[in-house]
């Protein structure tokens, strides 16, 4: 009696949670809908555990690691990456708005990094204000991300590659108070990633003037902010740069510095700024590093960038491609 008792308990348990969840899934299916009818599209949410699972990917003799900021993380096509080079394996670690010379120092510390390490970089990036943009990433990765925070990550990315509705910020209670009138519509992002932490821009949903525009005030902001160093003064500062690269070269691995095509206001304002001849090429040639600079290749110069700064998502292959075929005829791939 007592097991029948159970078992028709455990019947009603597992209908009642098989029911339960036939109900979530198709809350969660409408809504993904109404959210798609609006233009929303599925986009990864980009953290610290993103961008870890990515960098623990560097750890490999065949990695090619892209580090620096947006353009990078929404130029560079992984895809093209793999057919270019078959059998390397390409890890995005750049962030956006972050220039990228803390996760050079870490993975010059890292015995285990051997790979191939191209670090978009210009020289206002190299002056020792930003030197700690992304420190804060590879942090979190020495120190706190653990095989747990692994598999979270694995699930939520399944679900935010698939799912806009699994998107914190056009989560239901934003769209409730915008039902209500106590909050705006969430916005139609022009930006997506995905798991890979390979980055896409659609210009066709902003205005990429006003973006030119509002980049400029901040480039002009942040020059009067930080305004550059005397060439000399900032050459010697990056002294322990060069012995990073050193770290990583005695191990097998290689550093290129590289940085990507500008136009409009941000290359008047960075050829201002920061003459290539008297700050980069300088850099490059003083250290003896390899670098390479777009105003040495017209092909790339020739690609347009609708807001002075990045490419936009039909462009990347084309992009990448005409990228890693001028570093290759530098003789640095």
């Amino acid at each position: 009696m007592h097991s029948f008792i159970f078992n028709s308990s455990c019947t009603r348990w597992w209908k009642a949670g098989l029911l339960a969840a036939a109900v979530w899934l198709c809350c969660v299916l409408s809504y993904e809908r109404y959210l798609r009818e609006l233009g929303h599209r599925p986009t990864v949410v980009d953290s610290q555990q993103l961008w870890s699972q990515e960098r623990q990917r560097a750890n490999s003799s065949t990695a090619i690691v892209f580090a620096g900021a947006s353009r990078t993380l929404y130029g560079i096509d992984l895809g093209t990456v793999s057919k270019i080079f078959p059998g390397a394996t390409p890890v995005m670690l750049a962030l956006n708005g972050r220039y990228p010379i803390a996760t050079l120092e870490h993975l010059a510390h890292d015995p285990e990094f051997r790979g191939t390490l191209l670090l978009d970089v210009d020289a206002r990036g190299l002056a020792q204000h930003n030197w700690g943009a992304q420190l804060p990433a590879n942090r979190y990765f020495a120190e706190e991300w653990t095989p747990n925070w692994a598999a979270h990550r694995r699930v939520l990315s399944l679900l935010q590659d698939d799912f806009a509705a699994f998107n914190p910020r056009l989560g239901l209670l934003n769209m409730i108070k915008h039902w209500l009138g106590a909050g705006r519509s969430p916005f139609i992002a022009h930006d997506s990633l995905n798991s890979a932490r390979e980055g896409s821009l659609n210009f066709e949903l902003v205005n990429a003037m006003a973006l030119a525009n509002s980049f400029k005030d901040g480039l002009e902001q942040d020059l009067k902010s930080h305004p550059p160093l005397p060439a000399d003064e900032w050459l010697e500062s990056l002294a322990p740069v060069k012995n990073w690269v050193a770290a990583i070269e005695r191990r097998g691995g290689r550093v290129i510095f590289y940085v990507p095509p500008v136009s409009g206001h941000q290359l008047e304002l960075a050829m201002s700024a920061y003459p290539v001849t008297a700050y980069w090429q300088r850099f490059i040639q003083h250290y003896e590093l390899d670098g390479w600079h777009f105003t040495q290749d017209v092909n790339i110069q020739r690609i347009r960038l609708p807001d002075d700064s990045h490419v936009s998502a039909h462009m990347k292959s084309e992009y990448t491609a005409t990228l890693l075929t001028a570093l290759s005829n530098a003789n640095l791939l």
